[in-house]
């Protein structure tokens, strides 16, 4: 039988760059080198003489015949994490404990209650905390896995990729730029602005772009959580910028995307070498790359 010119690897990477056109945002998500990814993505080009993406700097396109490929390998690589995910729930894994450590509770969350599902004698434990601690409690072995924004390579720890999400504007209701559509860095420019504490990600990611772009604002308040936040916007005390997925409708607050900057982060599931081949994290894992 002769053997496949198409590996599971090579469908993840092309998925990947379907997915983000980015060799370095698609090769993230898959803990790979860029090279790495570029090299798999040539081997189907060439095992097929085929080519299946237009390649332009952070915007690589699909080819018609990319287009046409890309729901069928995205189908086999979903059927086979499905079969992988019935079989790793029939496994060893049956009863014990994993603890946790993560910055927010909405997407872990929503894990927690597809792990509990299919894992339902297994207690979960979960801590919350600003990503420097979530850090340095997988890294001492004090949780078995994390969820947080990874900023530098550690060669203890492993990373996956879980999910992306963007920073957004709160803009109380009557504040004058509660009538844009978007926003830009420089309408933030002289304005009253609620910061988090400092450690946090959100803060010092905003707090970058700001610089970049010579924007400077008023910071009056600088508070400690999503919820006090959320309330100082929604009394009118001034704007803030909070993760989108964990902003909570308010009748009072208007949610503005920000625009003509990249304000994208990906959280990671952060696994310690030593732990990567338990039951525990094996299931884990198993259950973000299904999400």
């Amino acid at each position: 039988m002769p053997r496949p010119l198409l590996t599971i690897s090579q469908i993840e990477a092309f998925c990947a760059l379907a997915r983000h056109k980015s060799f370095k945002q698609a090769a993230g998500q898959l803990g790979l080198s860029q090279p790495s990814l570029i090299h798999k993505i040539s081997q189907i080009e060439e095992n097929y003489g085929a080519r299946l993406f237009i390649r332009q700097r952070n915007n690589n396109r699909l080819t018609a015949l990319g287009l046409a490929v890309l729901p069928k390998l995205q189908a086999s690589l979903a059927s086979l994490r499905e079969a992988e995910f019935i079989l790793l729930a029939h496994s060893q894994v049956e009863t014990g404990e994993i603890h946790i450590a993560a910055v927010s509770p909405y997407r872990v969350s929503l894990l927690i209650k597809r792990f509990h599902a299919l894992y339902p004698n297994i207690k979960v434990r979960v801590t919350f905390a600003s990503s420097e601690r979530v850090e340095a409690l997988v890294a001492s072995g004090d949780v078995d896995a994390g969820f947080f924004v990874v900023r530098s390579a550690n060669p203890g720890l492993q990373s996956f990729f879980f999910y992306q999400y963007q920073l957004v504007a709160l803009v109380p209701v009557g504040h004058p730029l509660a009538g844009k559509a978007q926003l830009m860095l420089s309408d933030f420019a002289n304005q009253d602005f609620i910061s988090r504490e400092p450690g946090s990600l959100t803060r010092e990611r905003f707090d970058e772009a700001l610089r970049n772009a010579d924007v400077g604002v008023n910071a009056i308040y600088e508070l400690g959580s999503r919820e006090s936040i959320r309330e100082a916007v929604a009394q009118g005390l001034g704007i803030s910028v909070v993760a989108d997925d964990e902003h909570v409708p308010h009748e009072r607050i208007q949610v503005k995307q920000i625009v003509g900057v990249d304000l994208a982060q990906n959280s990671s599931l952060v696994i310690a070498n030593d732990q990567l081949t338990t039951p525990l994290s094996k299931a884990l894992l198993q259950v973000v790359n299904s999400a």
